[in-house]
């Protein structure tokens, strides 16, 4: 993605000490805050790296499949400088330069066929920039996309465009909210029309809403003459710029705090009318931070948004990116990177009830935590909770967890998956309670044991850690 720099006035990280217990309350008396998608976690794949990876190769396809259930998006910038083209009778297509992308017939069913095979499910990016002489969209080319999907049986969801809202420094050009409207409400019917009634539209795929007046009033008025036509909202979000991170950016709250500012903006303007999606998002922009945002020092921020969103109400999120750049789940060699054994403990043991988890911490607090029914298990049963979270701390941190074991169900034992670097925050690996996680000759996970604890009402985290803690036969309301 071409991001913007975000011009932040923050301050600088605050030290981290051994800190006076934090004091964290569930009750199990709570109803659930929401319930988010089954593929709350998804991936993305940047339209500018199409024809780069190699999705013949077994080790990818195996590592994208150890994610699913999970959207697939393909999107970013240069989707709006993609055409389709049916190669099928053609000898030579010439695939790319400067100002197209040429998405052949032959490589998308290549791709669809990847990700049929993952068992994840394609949101694809449509080039919302063909434009008619009077500024509404072309659709001709999508059309012709559209036809061939359906008639190759590819069962996907769509989007229009990406960060129209700031066309006019991507592109030199600019499509108004009203007139996108216009446009999404053709993509429906045009769906419609080649019987994908079933697929989901979704829209408009913002850089940023709340940075001023004009990217809500954006929205609004976007919302005000699509909102029948789309499934759910979506926009981006990135903390920083990848070219001037530094490793403090990583650490301090206040870019953490963020996060919740501008998405307090996006629900509040939706509302109920539609479900809300972050459809592109890493921890910073501009194509990541080289030797940062793809290891454990970017941990942090995505287990934070992945607790922090649902405690928000946001339906599902698509992480930049699956492969590519320096903010991506696997390297160059389609290894797991930190985030991606991060994202299978998610997948494994969060589940899509969100439950409420107060805390009486500032917001520059160290210790950061999030509650939700667990995934079942037959370790720990139907009707457990999982409290996750991280210490950014560089000293260990201890805090009182109460209302686990209030209920006449007594609780008395718990598990614990506790993550830290192998060896420092530039670390590649993690290590889970102790032992380096890789995975076995047959490219399948390890065997992901937790360590069994005995339950009291303080808990102490080590430096610099992740981790998720699950009580089982908890008897919340919301989990049963």
């Amino acid at each position: 993605m071409r991001g913007i720099m975000l011009s932040l006035a923050l301050c600088l990280v605050p030290f981290f000490g051994l800190s006076e217990s934090l004091t964290y309350r569930l009750d199990p008396e709570s109803e659930a805050l929401f319930t988010v998608s089954d593929n709350f976690l998804s991936v993305a794949y940047d339209t500018w790296l199409l024809y780069a990876a190699d999705f013949s190769n077994p080790q990818f396809l195996q590592l994208v499949k150890l994610l699913s259930p999970m959207y697939f998006r393909i999107g970013g910038t240069t989707a709006d400088i993609v055409i389709f083209v049916d190669d099928s009778n053609t000898e030579q297509v010439h695939i790319r330069d400067d100002d197209v992308i040429i998405l052949t017939a032959s490589y998308w069913l290549e791709l669809t066929e990847f990700a049929k095979k993952a068992g994840v499910r394609i949101l694809f990016d449509l080039n919302s920039l063909t434009r008619n002489e009077d500024g509404s969209w072309n659709s001709e080319n999508a059309e012709q996309l559209i036809r061939f999907s359906r008639e190759n049986d590819i069962d996907l969801d769509w989007e229009l465009g990406n960060e129209p809202d700031i066309y006019y420094l991507t592109f030199n050009t600019s499509v108004s909210a009203n007139q996108l409207a216009q446009d999404y409400n053709k993509l429906r019917a045009l769906l419609d029309q080649y019987e994908y009634d079933s697929s989901y539209v979704v829209g408009p795929s913002m850089f940023d809403v709340g940075n001023g007046e004009g990217t809500k009033a954006y929205l609004r008025e976007f919302l005000s003459g699509a909102s029948s036509s789309i499934y759910a909202v979506s926009w981006h979000q990135y903390y920083f710029s990848g070219l001037t991170a530094t490793e403090a950016d990583f650490l301090n709250t206040d870019y953490f705090n963020f996060l919740e500012e501008r998405t307090k903006v996006v629900t509040g303007i939706v509302g109920s009318s539609n479900k809300v999606w972050l459809a592109e998002t890493s921890s910073c922009n501009n194509r990541g931070a080289e030797g940062k945002s793809d290891r454990f020092l970017a941990s942090f921020l995505w287990l934070d948004k992945l607790g922090l969103t649902a405690k928000l109400g946001v339906d599902l999120l698509v992480r930049q990116t699956i492969w590519g750049y320096n903010y991506p789940l696997l390297n160059n060699e389609y290894g797991p990177n930190s985030d991606w054994w991060i994202s299978i403990l998610h997948k494994k043991v969060v589940g899509s009830t969100v439950i409420p988890l107060t805390n009486d911490g500032e917001d520059s607090r160290p210790v950061r935590l999030y509650a939700q029914c667990a995934k079942s298990d037959s370790l720990w049963g139907d009707e457990a909770v999982v409290v996750f979270g991280l210490n950014l701390a560089d000293s260990p941190q201890t805090f009182t967890l109460s209302g686990i074991g209030a209920s006449d169900v007594d609780v008395s034992i718990g598990y614990l998956f506790e993550l830290t670097p192998e060896t420092d925050l530039y670390s590649n690996n993690v290590r889970l309670n102790g032992e380096v996680l890789s995975l076995t000759e047959d490219l399948e996970l390890p065997d992901l044991t937790p360590k069994l604890i005995e339950l009291n009402e303080e808990f102490t985290m080590p430096a610099h850690s992740l981790a998720f803690w699950i009580f089982p036969n908890a008897n919340f309301r919301a989990c049963s």
